[in-house]
């Protein structure tokens, strides 16, 4: 399977946080129970890393899960980069499930 493909917008200097639910082929919502989730962010490059999302399950049973990244580690990113999200099954199996560009918005409160 291949990983869906999302952008994502991250605002310097705030808390990111993004929302998702796990499906399948048929849009039922797969029963994350066991599952490990880890996702991460890199330069444009892929060579080095900005910055790890934080985790949080929302409803496992459901595949409902929030990725996010503080915005003290925020305020630190000053380029756009990629990221993807890895889950592992409880059979230890790992499939790549979202991936993206996410891009870098100063905005203008925070300078």
């Amino acid at each position: 399977m291949d990983p869906a493909k999302y952008d994502i917008t991250i605002h310097q200097g705030a808390t990111f946080n993004l929302s998702l639910q796990y499906v399948d082929s048929s849009d039922t919502p797969v029963n994350m129970s066991g599952y490990t989730v880890e996702a991460k962010l890199y330069n444009r490059f892929n060579n080095e890393k900005l910055a790890d999302f934080d985790f949080a399950w929302d409803v496992q049973a459901s595949g409902l899960f929030r990725l996010s990244i503080e915005n003290t580690v925020t305020s630190g990113i000053t380029e756009q980069g990629c990221y993807d999200v890895l889950v592992t099954d409880p059979d230890g199996d790992k499939q790549y499930l979202l991936e993206g560009i996410a891009f870098l918005n100063p905005g203008v409160s925070y300078r």
